[in-house]
C-alpha cells in the first residue's frame, strides 16, 4: 500500500488507532476544554482548512441542555457556546456525543440509528461535518487530489484489470488488495457448493417477513415486495457455514498475512462470524437492493476495526446482466467525505467482474456501490474477515443488540427521511 504521507510502499493495512470496548463517557464541557482543545493545538488548522473545502456553515450540537456551535475560525476551527442565529442544530444525548467523539458511532451512525434530533438538513449537515471531525481528533485529513497513488511494487502504474487463484502470486495478490482495496479470486468454490449455498438462500427469502427484524425489502416496477437481503444467512445455512470454515475460505484471510480471522465485516464488530445473502433482481425500484457508494465503517468504528476484509460468495456471476459491484481503487487510504464523492473523485472507479464461485474482496474501508441487474436475476452471500481484536474486548451484550436493531433498521424506507440532498450546496446525500 502505497503511504501518501510518507512516499514509500508498505503492506500494512492494520491502521487502528483506538482499543476495542465500550468507551468512557465524556463529560461535553470536559471534552472541549481538555482533549479537543489538545486535537485542536495539533490538528485545527488543517482541520479549519477542510472545513472552508467542503464549504461547511455553522452546526450547533446541543446536549441535553447544554448547546455548542461548532464552526470555521480565521486560522483555525471554533466551538462556542450557545446557538448562532443562522446555525442548523442537532439534539444527542451524553452517550451519543461521548460515541461520536470516539469515533465508536458516526454523525451518519447516530442519524440512522435515530438517535438524533434535528430537522433533515441539519442532520445531513451534521453528517457533513463529521469527516472535519476525525481530521481534528485523529488527524485524518479530509482527501484532497493526488492524496493517493495506485502503484505497483516497482513503482509504476498499478493495472487494475488484474485478477488471481488462491495460492498463486501471493506477493502481488497482497501487494495489488493491500493498494487497490479490492481483489478478485477466481473458481475457489464448485458449482455443487454454490447449488447448495443457493438453496439454502431460497428457503430463507421463502420464510422471510417484513417485520422479522433480520431482512431488508426492495419493490419491482410490477409492484412485488421481496426480502432483497436476509441479515442472519449464516444462521441459516449450514452449506454456508462448512464453506466458512472450509480452508480454502481460511486462506483468504491469510492473503494479506496480517492475522485477520473469520468474523463480522459489516460494521457490527462481533467477534462471531456472520454472513448476509442478497437477492437482487431485475426491476427493482424501491428498497435497498442496490446500496449507494458507501463505507463498511460510515457508520462507526474506522478507528478500532479497519480494515476488515468483506468477501462476496459469489452464487450468480458479477456483470452487467446480472448486476455489478464497483470499487473506487485506494479509497480505503483517505478520510473522504460524502459530498466529495458526490461532484467526483480524482481515483477510479473499477467494475467488478467476476464467475459463480469466485469471490470479491474488498476492505471495509473502500468506498463501494452495486448496481442493478439488467436482465438477470443477481445472488451473493457476503461475510468476511475482521483483523485480531486489541484492547479492552467485545461491547457489551446490550450493545450488539442495540447495533444489530440499528442494522436491520437501514432497510427501513422511513429512515431515508431524516436525510435529504441538498441540491444547492456540497452536503451529502442519504
Amino acid at each position: 500500500m502505497n503511504d501518501h504521507n510518507s512516499g514509500q510502499l508498505t503492506s500494512r493495512v492494520d491502521i487502528r488507532t483506538r482499543p476495542v470496548g465500550v468507551p468512557p463517557s465524556i463529560d461535553p464541557d470536559d471534552f472541549w476544554a481538555g482533549p479537543w482543545n489538545e486535537a485542536i493545538k495539533r490538528n485545527g488548522d488543517r482541520a479549519n482548512s477542510d472545513a472552508r473545502y467542503l464549504d461547511l456553515p455553522p452546526i450547533a450540537i446541543a446536549v441535553g441542555e447544554r448547546v455548542w456551535t461548532l464552526r470555521r475560525g480565521v486560522d483555525t476551527l471554533e466551538v462556542v457556546p450557545g446557538c448562532e442565529s443562522s446555525s442548523l442544530r442537532v439534539a444527542i444525548d451524553e452517550d451519543a456525543f461521548s460515541e461520536l467523539m470516539q469515533e465508536q458511532r458516526t454523525a451518519l451512525g447516530l442519524v440512522i440509528g435515530d438517535r438524533v434530533v434535528a430537522e433533515p438538513m441539519a442532520n445531513a449537515l451534521f453528517c457533513a461535518w463529521d469527516p472535519v471531525l476525525r481530521s481534528v481528533l485523529d488527524g485524518r485529513g479530509v482527501y484532497r487530489a493526488g492524496d493517493v497513488t495506485l502503484q505497483s511494487t516497482d513503482g509504476t502504474a498499478l493495472d487494475l484489470d488484474q485478477q488471481y487463484r488462491l495460492g498463486e502470486s501471493v506477493d502481488d495478490a497482497a501487494h495489488f488488495l493491500a493498494e487497490a482495496g479490492f481483489l478478485v479470486l477466481q473458481n475457489v468454490f464448485t458449482e455443487a457448493e454454490m447449488d447448495a449455498v443457493d438453496a439454502d438462500l431460497a428457503r430463507a427469502v421463502e420464510d422471510a417477513r417484513p417485520d422479522d427484524g433480520t431482512s431488508w425489502w426492495a419493490t419491482t416496477r410490477a409492484g412485488d415486495q421481496y426480502p432483497c437481503r436476509i441479515i442472519d444467512f449464516a444462521q441459516r445455512s449450514d452449506a454456508l457455514r462448512d464453506l466458512l470454515a472450509d480452508p480454502r475460505f481460511l486462506a483468504i484471510g491469510e492473503v494479506l498475512n496480517e492475522g485477520h480471522q473469520p468474523g463480522d465485516p459489516f460494521g457490527e464488530h462481533f467477534s462471531e462470524v456472520t454472513a448476509e445473502g442478497l437477492l437482487k433482481r431485475v426491476d427493482s425500484v424501491e428498497g435497498l437492493a442496490c446500496l449507494p457508494w458507501h463505507k463498511d465503517c460510515d457508520r462507526g468504528g474506522h478507528s478500532m476495526y479497519c480494515s476488515g476484509l468483506t468477501v462476496g460468495i459469489c452464487l450468480t456471476p458479477v456483470d452487467e446482466a446480472h448486476g455489478g459491484l464497483d470499487v473506487m481503487a485506494g479509497s480505503h487510504r483517505a478520510n473522504i467525505a460524502r459530498a466529495q464523492v458526490d461532484r467526483g473523485l480524482d481515483l477510479p472507479s473499477i467494475s467488478l467482474r467476476a464467475n459463480r464461485g469466485d469471490a470479491s474482496v474488498h476492505m471495509s474501508c473502500a468506498l463501494h456501490r452495486s448496481t442493478h441487474p439488467v436482465s438477470r436475476e443477481r445472488r451473493v452471500a457476503y461475510t468476511g474477515f475482521a483483523l485480531p481484536q486489541q484492547g479492552g474486548g467485545r461491547p457489551a451484550d446490550t450493545s450488539q443488540s442495540r447495533l444489530q436493531r440499528e442494522r436491520a433498521a437501514i432497510g427501513d424506507p422511513s429512515r431515508g427521511a431524516k436525510l435529504i440532498a441538498d441540491t444547492n450546496s456540497n452536503r451529502p446525500r442519504p
